[in-house]
């Protein structure tokens, strides 16, 4: 290669260092602190990725644009695990959406928000599908 700056590979903005891998909002993003353990931050980067639009991060269940700089709104950037507690399969998620889906997985998110939607329009709720496998409260 000729030294030329390529570019951050999850969002194509320069690196401002010869030696950088990402650019310093993408490095943030993938070195933030999780203390309930140690991220994973090659899933981070395929989840950034992934959620990358060209302008922006989105989020992977909505697809609203997320907001990076303050995490008291509802649309903030955060991650969250496609099975509850497993590092390897993560995306990127609003804050409201994470908090709702919190102990469920995917699969299991997705058919109660469904139903849910469903029991808003007069249909009934299935209770079976709180039969919940990762759901952790005490």
């Amino acid at each position: 290669m000729d030294g030329q700056n390529i570019g951050c590979p999850i969002c194509g903005a320069d690196l401002h260092h010869p030696l950088a891998i990402y650019c310093k909002r993408c490095k943030k993003l993938i070195d933030r602190v999780d203390i309930r353990s140690k991220p994973n931050k090659l899933a981070r980067v395929r989840a950034l990725h992934s959620a990358w639009d060209g302008q922006g991060f989105r989020c992977h269940y909505t697809g609203v644009r997320l907001v990076e700089d303050n995490h008291n709104d509802p649309r903030y950037i955060t991650f969250d695990h496609v099975v509850p507690r497993q590092e390897d399969e993560i995306v990127v998620v609003a804050a409201v959406i994470n908090d709702m889906k919190s102990d469920l997985s995917d699969q299991e998110f997705r058919a109660i928000v469904a139903q849910l939607a469903g029991h808003f329009d007069g249909l009934g709720f299935d209770e079976s599908l709180l039969k919940l496998k990762h759901w952790k409260r005490v």
